[in-house]
């Protein structure tokens, strides 16, 4: 049986199969007795977090009154929370815990354990944005604490445990601070040396040591010397640690890691397998070996589910979802996109996931599921004061909106996500809301008027100038070039839409300025395409003359976004050139050029109708509604219709007017040129 006894057999990693089973049975018949901490210590770091917490709720039901089972009720909290229950009852139940056995007359021993568990729910808040990043640095301050005391109050293993606590917490935080790490677990390796101290732990040391700094820590074949009489697991911890500092395409990083997967397997150690099947998936996907990530993330989710690991599954399925995409698998990213939403209900994952799920649900074209899941996300976020991370909720949720030609929706939000991040002095982000407003603010306008009218102009007008101001201090820096290249095509797409195209014309100009002095092909291959835009809004009143040029520039723009395999953008950039090849027909001196014209425009419309069918499948294509670096937004596949009907390729229109029917013209809605 498993019993709170200090004078119990020892346990190491590869005891984790018999623990299990042992807790699922309730007990042991063979009478052996093991330590309740160090099983649970062992259980959580085999990522078993199920049978953890079931280990802690039956010895808090074996003791019953007996006030010894208050630090088994916080493992049993922690466990929860690892496995995605609400957070902040766990965290509350946990910290009142740890105030009962610190000033309750507990042992020091149960004093210690409090704080490193009470830590760890700190360190998993702050991980995953459920609390502020400042909550790690209240986690270190307890472990630190713990790790000041002297040997009269705790062991020194005791101590090396808190220590390795504490050096995690400069490992795992957002920004790693590897040198107090470093400097940490070499005097950790002192006092190991020192004392007698079982052999796993001091494997424990030198295996970090060499994670943060390879074998200036500890070598390569020092560490698997050390794991050599420890087992199957320890053996493969160090085959994983030595395989992650390799690089990931290395042969000999790929062989590390399926040894060391292959150990974990054998011996329950899910932890283990979880880390190295998702080093395998990425590896994977850098080759560009999509189907075998795709099995490789599958398997990790599935450990992850077995263990109770919910932050562990978002990774997993995230990376199921993208490997799915790129391999075409529409099937199978639409349920990894199902499992998403089906663990929204667990705040710890909306927090640390809810935006990459949004995102995912964008490029499956679920707009609906997006919005709602943005929505949930936001109001999350606006209720902890996380400011950023409001802002890119309320930006994406108005990216649903505008995907659906909800402008006035989309126009609110993007509103309040400019707010967030002037509230927080995000000058350069905050440039690309106002452009995403200044969008959404004239389509209101041109929804409902089918022109923009002064005062719009004049508000459009005042966002762009506003955010010039703000990019001013920032001078010629890439983010600041970016971000007022950004803007201006932005802008340029308005000027058109407003029928103003040398306003136009002047925007892309320094676009293509700030683009171009960073190297951004895709930018200025956008701004290319614009150009071709703006120049074919001008010849309408100005002539054939500009057609040639818009032309070329519309065909230099298609010739990358055909390379970069982008058809969102390419369909529309063909259906401008189809335009331009109607005008020149009409422009034609002669027959022969004219039906020459109408050929181009009619190849031109074949390809564009292709490819805007992949957009608008039964199952929808990949596209994102991010609001930045699209290509006329709002321009949809329906617009084809018309040009098909000028270049005499429908009939549909035709039978209806000769059977008597009466319909809505689209090409009165979108006109022979929608710009």
């Amino acid at each position: 049986m498993v019993e709170s006894q200090e004078n119990s057999n020892p346990l190491c990693r590869d005891f984790v199969p018999e623990l299990i089973r042992v807790v699922a049975q309730g007990g042991d018949d063979g009478g052996v007795t093991w330590n309740v901490v160090e099983s649970l210590e062992l259980l959580f770091d085999a990522g078993a977090f199920k049978d953890a917490l079931s280990l802690a709720t039956g010895v808090v039901e074996m003791l019953g009154d007996d006030r010894r089972n208050r630090l088994f009720k916080a493992y049993a909290e922690l466990a929860r929370i690892v496995q995605g229950e609400p957070f902040r009852e766990s965290l509350d139940a946990i910290e009142a815990l740890a105030i009962e056995i610190e000033h309750g007359g507990f042992s020091q021993n149960d004093r210690c354990w409090s704080s490193i568990i009470l830590a760890r729910a700190l360190s998993i808040g702050a991980y995953t944005r459920v609390v502020p990043e400042s909550e790690l640095f209240r986690a270190r301050r307890l472990l630190a604490v713990e790790f000041a005391k002297g040997s009269e109050l705790i062991s020194e293993l005791t101590k090396i445990k808190v220590g390795m606590e504490l050096a995690r917490t400069y490992i795992t935080c957002h920004v790693p601070e590897l040198p107090a790490a470093s400097e940490l677990l070499r005097r950790l390796q002192v006092i190991a040396t020192s004392a007698d101290i079982p052999s796993e732990v001091t494997f424990d040391i030198n295996r970090l040591l060499h994670q943060i700094c390879g074998d200036e820590g500890c070598t390569a074949s020092d560490l698997r010397t050390f794991a050599a009489p420890l087992g199957g697991v320890a053996r493969g911890l160090a085959e994983m640690t030595i395989g992650r500092r390799e690089s990931r395409l290395s042969e000999e990083c790929t062989q590390s890691l399926e040894k060391a997967l292959a150990l974990f397997e054998e011996s329950s150690y899910r932890s283990g397998a979880f880390e190295a099947l998702l080093c395998l998936g990425g590896a994977a996907v850098e080759c560009e070996h999509h189907a075998k990530a795709y099995r490789l993330f599958t398997r990790a989710d599935r450990i992850a589910a077995d263990g109770g690991f919910l932050y562990g599954r978002g990774v997993a399925l995230l990376g199921i979802f993208h490997s799915a995409m790129a391999s075409g698998d529409l099937e199978n990213a639409e349920i990894a996109g199902e499992k998403l939403t089906l663990l929204s209900s667990s705040e710890l994952f909306v927090s640390a996931f809810g935006l990459n799920a949004v995102a995912a649900h964008q490029v499956l074209g679920s707009f609906e599921a997006a919005r709602k899941f943005a929505a949930q996300c936001e109001k999350m976020f606006v209720s902890r004061g996380a400011h950023a991370l409001a802002a890119q909720a309320a930006f994406m949720l108005g990216a649903c909106h505008a995907e659906s030609g909800k402008w006035k929706l989309a126009r609110t939000a993007w509103k309040r996500s400019l707010v967030c991040d002037e509230l927080r002095r995000s000058y350069i982000s905050a440039c690309d809301r106002r452009a995403a407003l200044a969008q959404a603010t004239a389509m209101v306008d041109f929804s409902e008027r089918g022109v923009l009218s002064d005062t719009t102009l004049r508000e459009i007008e005042r966002l762009r100038l506003q955010s010039e101001r703000a990019l001013a201090p920032f001078g010629t820096s890439a983010e600041a070039c970016q971000s007022l290249g950004r803007t201006l095509h932005v802008h340029a797409q308005l000027e058109i839409l407003a029928k103003r195209p040398l306003e136009a014309l002047r925007h892309l100009n320094r676009a293509r300025e700030c683009f171009g002095s960073l190297g951004a092909e895709r930018e200025v291959a956008l701004t290319d395409g614009l150009t071709g835009l703006a120049l074919l809004e001008a010849s309408k009143h100005n002539g054939s003359q500009l057609i040639d040029e818009a032309t070329s520039a519309l065909q230099r723009s298609l010739d990358f976004f055909v390379r970069a395999g982008q058809p969102r953008i390419t369909w529309k950039i063909r259906y401008y050139l189809t335009v331009a090849c109607i005008i020149k027909s009409q422009h034609a001196s002669d027959g022969a050029h004219r039906e020459s014209y109408r050929g181009m425009a009619l190849a031109f419309l074949e390809e564009a109708t292709i490819e805007s069918k992949l957009l608008s499948g039964e199952r929808g294509m990949p596209r994102i509604s991010s609001g930045e670096g699209d290509f006329s937004p709002g321009l949809k596949p329906e617009v084809l219709q018309p040009l098909r009907e000028v270049l005499g390729v429908s009939t549909k229109r035709r039978r209806a007017k000769n059977s008597g029917e009466q319909e809505g013209g689209s090409e009165t809605r979108y006109g022979r040129y929608l710009h």
